[in-house]
């Protein structure tokens, strides 16, 4: 096993002083733009990883890393996130990070408000969240940047409220996706369906654009004469089976349904196992994927939740300690996931 490199060993190797050297890795300037670049290049050809853990402890400075995001039950979306945010809390406890979870109902508005506030009180040094009340969510973080307070957006790549980087993908593809896997030789003529189940009247701007991404696909194949129609409807009307049932029997000439969020399960069960056409929906959740494995669901796009979570920690985790800037918008993979592929998640 190769020896660790040394700062001692790059300051040689880059003809400069070691002092030079680390004002390169702790960011204190001073270093010509020409010198920067070489050291950090051959700090990459060396895979040289600065001992913050030292660092932290000899400023005697611990990081406070805030998470906010809904409550839920386990087997949920956000389970994922909250499972990535655990095993971050073990990794990066021992260069002096700890992460408090600030969990809140997403259907009061007021526990936004009550919660977000608790993450100032209680002096975190930064945040990362993910923007499911709209409006709540932009006076949190435009109070954030007032306060100085760095933050990272998870669940979504639209950068426009200076946050230090947004991770999710791109869910306007993410539509177009859906709409190449539901029309797979699919005959002339077909019919298809998007059914977006909505939750607690909260607008959902990926489930929005994944819709028009969706539309956007078919207007490009015209010659098909493919027909899209749509049903929206609230997760808590008292006749939400009744209201999907309906609207399956008055289509005609059905290919396939569109669930743009994980509500999936929720079609399936109004189905009561007639499954007569192509479902393609969104995220593994646990009662999702069963039904993957059952072929009652046949493509489920994955957004890779405990990565997006996992990332974002460790981006504000070299931000607080190395002053490291991440990417302002980092852009996953849309994963498609069939029941074939389901034991690898």
């Amino acid at each position: 096993m190769s020896k660790k490199p040394t700062i001692k060993e790059i300051a040689k190797l880059a003809n400069v002083s070691i002092g030079t050297v680390d004002r390169v890795i702790h960011n204190r300037g001073d270093v010509s733009k020409e010198t920067t670049t070489l050291i950090k290049k051959i700090m990459n050809e060396l895979n040289y990883v600065p001992n913050t853990h030292a660092r932290n402890l000899a400023l005697n400075r611990n990081f406070k890393i805030a998470v906010l995001l809904p409550e839920h039950k386990k087997g949920e979306y956000w389970s994922e996130p909250i499972r990535a945010v655990q095993q971050a809390t073990a990794d990066f406890k021992s260069f002096g990070v700890d992460i408090n979870i600030y969990l809140y109902n997403q259907k009061n508005k007021n526990s936004f408000v009550s919660v977000s506030r608790k993450i100032f009180d209680e002096k975190n040094d930064a945040v990362l969240l993910a923007q499911v009340l709209i409006e709540e969510s932009k006076i949190f973080m435009d109070t954030c940047k007032k306060k100085s307070l760095p933050y990272i957006l998870i669940g979504s790549i639209k950068n426009e409220i200076s946050a230090l980087s947004a991770i999710g993908q791109n869910s306007y593809q993410g539509g177009r996706l859906a709409g190449e896997l539901i029309s797979f030789n699919q005959k002339k003529g077909t019919n298809f369906l998007i059914i977006d189940i909505t939750k607690a009247q909260n607008p959902n701007l990926n489930v929005k654009e994944r819709i028009k991404g969706f539309k956007s696909f078919f207007t490009e194949i015209t010659e098909l004469n493919y027909v899209i129609d749509s049903l929206i409807i609230s997760e808590e009307d008292p006749k939400l089976l009744e209201k999907i049932q309906n609207k399956l029997i008055q289509a005609e000439k059905l290919g396939g349904v569109f669930v743009p969020n994980s509500k999936s399960h929720i079609l399936v069960k109004a189905l009561k196992d007639k499954k007569l056409f192509r479902i393609v929906g969104y995220d593994l959740l646990d009662k999702n994927k069963q039904l993957l494995n059952q072929k009652k669901i046949d493509f489920l796009i994955n957004q890779r939740p405990y990565e997006q979570a996992y990332e974002g920690i460790e981006y504000l985790y070299k931000y607080l300690g190395l002053q490291q800037l991440p990417p302002q918008i980092v852009s996953l993979p849309l994963d498609i996931v069939t029941k074939e592929k389901l034991m690898y998640y």
